[in-house]
């Protein structure tokens, strides 16, 4: 099924074993993937490593204390018996959400996956293990340093991680401005942002990319 993309029906009558054998070892087998290497492929990121990337989106990005572009991606399913409308997203299929942290070189930092796909970006970050640990603070960002360019007294300005107008605006997770009424100071912040954040739309394409491949 990894390996294949096979579905349950052609690996049951592959192996001659029930569909519902299928699904407890898949889970199984994934659980015990991703426990084996989690913490090798997908650590937590220590303040060090932030600050790695926060260097790599400025060097790149010209985007100072940026620590990763987030965003939601629907993983289109078939709806799971008695899932009701649960799974049935916006854009008029069943999917489940994928949560993803990139890196400024199309990297996965973190991710969660398995949200229900009615639910929307904001929500599902929010009630994610990093959304915990960012809202709560606790998730080992640097301390705030002054943006380049700027006098040692000026206030210090916090690491941040970048989203899109679906997220809730927070003292470590920036958006850009609504589009109305907007200065041109704020369309200049709105372009650079953008710049930025692109990059998790980079990195999903990517992914898709491997998948059908």
């Amino acid at each position: 099924y990894l390996s294949t993309g096979m579905t349950f029906s052609s690996l049951g009558y592959e192996f001659q074993i029930a569909r519902s054998t299928i699904g407890t070892i898949i889970r199984e087998t994934c659980e015990a993937i991703w426990s084996t290497l989690k913490e090798q492929e997908m650590p937590e990121p220590t303040e060090e490593v932030w600050l790695g990337i926060a260097d790599q989106f400025y060097l790149k990005t010209n985007f100072p204390n940026c620590v990763g572009t987030i965003d939601g991606k629907h993983i289109r399913c078939m709806n799971p018996r008695r899932g009701g409308s649960n799974f049935f997203n916006y854009k008029k299929f069943f999917s489940i959400v994928l949560m993803a942290v990139v890196d400024a070189n199309l990297r996965f930092v973190a991710i969660d996956v398995g949200a229900y796909g009615k639910e929307g970006d904001s929500t599902v970050f929010r009630d994610s293990p990093l959304g915990k640990k960012l809202y709560s603070g606790s998730l080992n960002l640097p301390p705030p340093r002054c943006l380049p360019n700027t006098q040692p007294e000026e206030i210090p300005q916090p690491f941040v991680m970048v989203g899109d107008e679906a997220f809730k605006l927070h003292t470590n997770l920036l958006k850009p401005y609504p589009s109305r009424n907007m200065n041109a100071t704020k369309r200049v912040f709105n372009y650079r942002l953008s710049r930025c954040r692109r990059n998790v739309e980079c990195a999903f394409g990517v992914l898709a990319n491997k998948e059908k491949s």
